[in-house]
């Protein structure tokens, strides 16, 4: 489902602008990664999309739903079974002593049959892989990463059409962002899911998304595939975002080599490059 936002600003109740004349579609069956510096308006961009905030101007589409300064029209309860959200602090969501509890709860919220609520607790856990023995773990005791793919799993479990990931790498170590890499790639292209990820993890987003949102002071900075916005990196250097580590490589390379390498997301791909032109 494709998310439409046309020339959307939003205004806190201070006063502050947070968001101004933003104009972007995040297109359906892709991952588009929203980076930027602190307040450039990220989390409010997600804010919007799942109706904890109201934009001040302009209006959002998304399917038949129709979202502006006046509310939603449509009906609430079906615009949010089709909006997953993951967030910053996973842990802070939880309420229930019982993994089990948290799926049952969302199952339950977005009436889902009954008869098929016991297999779909333990496929939902299958599908980011996890076996069926977290179902009795108690939440608040897991691990970042389990709690990250535990939250991941509740959103999954009634099967919206579209997922937000707020700073889901905060707290993981290489390995179960290496995870969370692999997971999201699967959920995209084996459910089509349309996938909105903010985050300041620039290698991460780098790894991961088809699309990039760049956002300073509330405004887009730069917009499209990802390829043709990392290639504007000296205009992202100016405004003090930081480039995926890899990006920064291959624009050294070319200033004091002047050998041009491919855009890359994995090193063993790079690698490959390197020794096609030495």
């Amino acid at each position: 489902m494709e998310i439409k936002m046309v020339n959307v600003g939003y205004q806190s109740p201070k006063g502050e602008l947070l968001l101004d004349s933003v104009d972007f579609s995040f297109q359906e069956g892709k991952i588009t990664g929203i980076i930027g510096p602190t307040g450039s308006g990220k989390t409010t961009v997600l804010d919007l999309i799942r109706l904890v905030k109201l934009p001040t101007t302009g209006e959002i589409t998304m399917g038949k739903y129709f979202i502006n300064s006046k509310g939603m029209q449509g009906n609430i309860n079906e615009y949010y079974s089709n909006i997953g959200y993951v967030s910053a602090d996973p842990k802070s969501r939880f309420f229930f002593h019982q993994v089990a509890e948290e799926i049952s709860f969302q199952l339950e919220k977005f009436r889902y049959p009954m008869e098929k609520r016991t297999q779909q607790l333990e496929r939902t856990l299958d599908i980011v892989g996890l076996d069926s023995s977290y179902l009795y773990r108690d939440p608040l005791s897991l691990s970042s990463g389990e709690a990250n793919l535990i939250s991941l799993a509740i959103n999954l479990s009634y099967n919206p059409k579209i997922l937000l990931l707020d700073e889901p790498t905060i707290g993981l170590d290489s390995f179960h962002k290496q995870t969370l890499i692999t997971l999201l790639m699967r959920i995209r292209t084996r459910y089509q899911k349309t996938i909105l990820i903010a985050s300041h993890d620039v290698d991460f987003i780098n790894r991961v998304a088809d699309e990039l949102l760049v956002l300073k002071d509330g405004k887009v900075l730069s917009s499209g595939p990802k390829v043709d916005v990392l290639k504007e990196s000296q205009k992202l250097k100016e405004c003090n975002i930081s480039l995926p580590k890899i990006t920064k490589f291959e624009d050294y390379v070319m200033e004091n080599k002047k050998i041009r390498l491919g855009r890359r997301q994995e090193i063993n791909d790079l690698v490959k490059d390197i020794l096609r032109k030495s």
